[in-house]
């Protein structure tokens, strides 16, 4: 038996064990940084695999990660967890598979360091959606000797070049001066209208910037009752671009609005970020080339060209630190959305177990490829260093 054929009998016989533990997180959906369960769960499954495991990290309680390693523990394969939920919908973004398929990849990869020099580590990330929580342990430096990392998400297609955006949250304060809004308007600084003339000004902005801007918000405080001129209001705002060097341009011009919003009815604003700001993702093709490979050896031919519908994630950080890939698995039907219910009670059928074991195969293999080969992680770390070290 080769050690390919070795690995992919490793994972059938993993199969059983990854659909318990995407069950589940499934049945316990746990919001971000609040991911207690699904830690524990992951915690107590890999040390029965003989994992070393580290937790909390970061000062967060429930990241955490996980290793197994041989000779002198390099190259240093990584999967990446992610197990936190959405509010009112529970995992209507997968990340119950997420986190099975990197259980799965980790454990049957680790088997190979019988016989290969290396060494296999998992992340568990919390609070992907919405506060970036794979930020502060890149901050921590816990990526810092990591020589690739590989992480699958959910969708209803196959896909390799993916891409995501760049992220800013903004959050934005008008402070005005309240007064009676029928007998002394005229004393009143109304902090709603500038909150209107905000979006208003970010609606013509949308002209100006390039197709792939996406540009959009809430006002979360808009005044208190209608016989009184609002004297503070609030927004987010999310501003994305398709690089991070844009993003910064786009953003700012989205400030100068808050700014005029402000001159222009006498109100003072601030402006701050209410989550981390994420960076686009862009995958290694030394990776990528590799897993469309692997993919087809395991019988996934129907695989997706380009991704036309992006959003962000803070995997995009960790692309510009460490070489990644971050691969769409078939999960679900084709037309199907993420963050819905409807793709909650999707992302525990067999079927979504399905594409969650050939997700893990091809991941895996890549992995394989890489302890086998150290041109295959010279090649990919040049790409990288090209890109990013200069």
């Amino acid at each position: 038996m080769t050690d390919r054929d070795a690995l992919l009998k490793r994972i059938d016989e993993l199969a059983a064990e990854m659909i318990e533990v995407s069950s589940s997180i499934h049945s316990k959906p746990e919001l971000g940084y609040r991911e207690v369960n699904a830690a524990a769960l992951m915690e107590s499954m890999l040390k029965r695999h003989g994992f070393t495991v580290e937790r909390p990290l970061a000062d967060i309680p429930t990241a955490l990660r996980a290793f197994r390693s041989a000779g002198s523990g390099k190259p240093a394969i990584a999967f990446i967890a992610e197990y936190d939920a959405l509010p009112s919908i529970g995992h209507g973004c997968g990340h119950n598979l997420i986190a099975a398929s990197a259980f799965g990849a980790s454990v049957a990869l680790a088997s190979s360091l019988e016989k290969l020099e290396g060494s296999v580590w998992l992340y568990g990330t919390p609070a992907e959606e919405y506060d970036g929580g794979k930020i502060p342990m890149l901050s921590a430096g816990l990526f810092d000797n990591v020589d690739a990392v590989m992480m699958m998400h959910p969708e209803c297609i196959y896909l390799v070049n993916t891409m995501s955006l760049a992220l800013d949250a903004l959050q934005i304060r008008f402070s005005g001066k309240a007064a009676h809004a029928s007998a002394t308007p005229h004393e009143g600084i109304n902090a709603l209208d500038a909150v209107i003339l905000l979006f208003n000004a970010i609606n013509a902005l949308r002209q100006q910037v390039k197709p792939e801007v996406r540009i959009h918000g809430i006002i979360t405080k808009g005044g208190t009752y209608p016989n009184i001129i609002p004297d503070i209001t609030e927004a987010q705002i999310y501003v994305r671009a398709s690089d991070r060097t844009y993003l910064d341009t786009v953003t700012e011009k989205v400030r100068n609005c808050a700014r005029g919003a402000a001159r222009a009815t006498g109100c003072r604003v601030t402006i701050k970020p209410f989550e981390r700001s994420m960076d686009n993702l862009i995958n290694n093709s030394v990776m990528a080339g590799l897993l469309r490979t692997n993919l087809n050896e395991t019988g996934i031919h129907d695989i997706a060209e380009e991704d036309l519908e992006p959003g962000s994630t803070d995997f995009g950080n960790v692309s510009h630190k460490v070489p990644s890939l971050y691969m769409y698995a078939a999960t679900a039907p084709k037309g199907s959305s993420l963050h819905t219910r409807e793709f909650a009670k999707l992302s525990i059928t067999p079927a979504a177990h399905q594409g969650m074991l050939n997700s893990v195969k091809a991941m895996a293999l890549t992995g394989l490829d890489l302890l086998k080969s150290p041109e295959l992680v010279a090649e990919l770390k040049k790409e990288f260093s090209g890109r990013y070290m200069k």
